[in-house]
Formats: structure tokens, sequence, C-alpha cells
């Protein structure tokens, strides 16, 4: 790893959250798929700020504090560091590098980092004054999704299967996922004798199953309604109701 790759490195570790809406550098897509049928995928970054912009891109497999100098995934992204200037953007490749091999049967997700640190300010700038510079960081899914899957993305969602269950005590609805696609979802909501329940939205595996914690509902009801909006492929918004 290059010294200006552990510097930024280095960046990561004091870095506790995240807001992109803040950030300079802003990501052409909220998700990324990536089709096994192709030989590279890639996203474009744009500096929307005023000044310079140093940035790292990097893959993990789903933990956020992992150094990017430890992580080991079967992907590639290329450049790694680059520099943007205002006004400018920068394309990044992303390649399967085939040393592991991922299943057929399902999606893989994985996770694109970009860390954007600013550029260092001249003495004569901050000269008598208090001034904090903050490195930023945004963080979205990667889905590699293998040739041949049945049905399509954006059909998923209608085919889960749903139910209210208890789980420790309290009531969740659990879904399975017969499909080989992830489900992410913006928003689920139970309706119950004609009162809505909000429920912690979150994404469910392919061939998987998830619960879900349903705010303020008690017991077990005989009859209920879920209300759902899906996440599809271009970060759209696919609504579905499900009686159950």
């Amino acid at each position: 790893m290059t010294r200006m790759c552990r510097a930024l490195s280095f960046a990561i570790t004091a870095l506790l959250a995240v807001q992109p809406a803040f950030a300079d550098i802003v990501l052409s897509g909220t998700r990324i798929i990536y089709k096994a049928a192709q030989k590279d995928t890639t996203i474009r970054l744009e500096n929307k700020g005023s000044t310079p912009a140093l940035v790292q891109s990097w893959l993990d497999d789903g933990d956020p504090n992992a150094d990017p100098s430890t992580i080991n995934v079967p992907f590639n992204a290329t450049p790694p560091v680059s520099r943007i200037e205002p006004g400018r953007g920068q394309t990044v490749k992303l390649t399967y590098t085939g040393n592991r091999t991922l299943p057929k049967d399902r999606e893989s997700i994985y996770w694109f980092n970009v860390l954007e640190v600013p550029p260092k300010m001249k003495d004569a700038e901050v000269k008598d004054k208090n001034i904090l510079q903050l490195a930023f960081r945004t963080r979205i899914k990667m889905f590699y999704r293998p040739d041949g899957l049945a049905g399509t993305a954006s059909e998923a969602p209608q085919k889960l299967q749903w139910r209210i269950q208890q789980k420790a005590g309290k009531p969740v609805i659990h879904v399975a996922n017969p499909t080989g696609y992830f489900v992410s979802f913006n928003k689920i909501e139970a309706v119950v004798g004609g009162r809505k329940y909000a429920v912690s939205a979150s994404m469910v595996a392919p061939k998987g199953e998830s619960d879900f914690t349903i705010s303020g509902l008690t017991g077990t009801p005989t009859k209920a309604s879920i209300n759902y909006i899906a996440i599809s492929d271009f970060g759209g918004a696919i609504n579905g109701k499900v009686n159950i």
C-alpha cells in the first residue's frame, strides 16, 4: 500500500459518523449492480465543491470499520486514490478478480466506499483561526448478480412471504425471500384494526429470512396488512401491499 493510501486509511479510524449530504463528492447512483456477464462496472464521482478533493475508493464485505489495507474481497476499485478538481469528475472501475468463487444461484453483496479528504490548508489560511477539517465517507451497496437467476429484481418483492409471529415475547414481521435477489426496503408499515404501526425497514437476503420489529404493537393479530416500499435497481420506489 502506498504512503498516500496509508494516510487515507488512518483518516478512516477517526471517522465516526458520515453525512453524505455535506460532502462535496457526489456519486452517480445510490447502489451498484454488477452483472456477472460484464467484465467490469463503473460508477462516477463528481466534485460539486469549490476546492480539490483527495478521494480513496474501496470495497468491503460488511464491516464498515475494517481497515481498507486488511480487507480481502474479490473486487478491485481503480483508481484506489484520486484527486478530483472542483467541477470535475472521476470514473471508478470495479472489477471482479475471480479469486473467490461466488454463488451462482443468488446475488452477493458488498459495499462500495468513498472517503473524501479536504486539501491541507496553508499556514496563512489558518493563522489565528480555529479550523476543523472533516473527512467524509459515503458507503453504498454493490450487488453482484449471477447470470440466469429466475425472474427479475423488480419482481422479487412480490414473491416475499410475510407473517406476524412472536419473538422474545414481542410481535415481529417475519419475511422469507425465496428468490435469488436481495430485497431492500425504504419503508414498511403494518396495518392492524385500521391503525398503522411503523416497522424497522431493512433488507432480506436471497434464499433467506429476516425479522422486523413492529413499534407499538402488542399481541399477535389474526388479520393484518403490510404496506411496503422496496428499492429498485435504480434507487426508485416499488410499492406493494400484502394481506396476512
